[in-house]
């Protein structure tokens, strides 16, 4: 599954930029010009890292900062033109995984984001946990509020971890002899990633293999 980015920056050259970069990269990226429309994207959907300029519209980077801090701990990097020490420890202390002094260089970027990206996915794996007798998934303790449907997919997963399976076997083992809509399949994973990712959880736990079905890669 590619890793989903959003960028919010009003600078519309900036953020042509970068998107062409991080699509280059293999990123799926979505863009935002300020920062209350940043906050209802995140309410929308999944993400598994924000680049984030300082200087915005409507809400600035370090109100939206503080908003994503109060509910989740996905990677935030900081895009700024401020090179004051101040005011860098002030982003960190805000909760910012890391920043990049503007005008940047896209290689650093690239490597910061990937960093952070990593850092999250490998502390999300070691923080999920499938609890089989309480029917629950739970992140650091906190418990996932997944459907029946979404717990008995993510469980199967889990039991088949690091192999690939159809959205026909998924089906099959959910519902019995249930031959529905394949697509069931699709809407279930897509609200499974976005409770994890309203959990503090890395949106991308169970990957998409194009053409074939989903997987989790390795052991949460």
């Amino acid at each position: 599954m590619k890793h989903k980015i959003l960028i919010c920056d009003d600078e519309e050259g900036i953020v042509s930029f970068l998107k062409k970069e991080l699509e280059h990269e293999g990123y799926a990226v979505e863009a935002a010009y300020d920062g209350a429309a940043a906050l209802d994207l995140l309410a929308e959907g999944a993400y598994d890292a924000v680049l984030l300029d300082i200087m915005l519209p409507a809400k600035n980077g370090m109100e939206v900062l503080r908003e994503i801090r109060k509910n989740t701990t996905l990677p935030v990097l900081m895009l700024t033109a401020r090179k004051d020490v101040f005011d860098k420890v002030a982003l960190l202390d805000a909760g910012a995984d890391d920043y990049v002094t503007k005008p940047f260089d896209t290689l650093e970027l690239l490597a910061r984001l990937r960093r952070a990206i990593h850092r999250n996915d490998e502390v999300n794996r070691q923080a999920l946990t499938l609890d089989e007798g309480g029917f629950r998934v739970l992140i650091s303790g906190v418990d996932v509020a997944l459907t029946k449907t979404e717990y008995d997919i993510f469980a199967y997963l889990h039991h088949h971890m690091g192999t690939v399976r159809t959205r026909e076997q998924i089906l099959m083992a959910v519902y019995g002899e249930y031959f529905g809509d394949s697509n069931n399949v699709d809407v279930n994973i897509k609200n499974i990633r976005k409770k994890i990712s309203a959990c503090g959880g890395g949106a991308g736990i169970i990957e998409t293999v194009r053409g074939r079905g989903y997987v989790m890669r390795s052991q949460p």
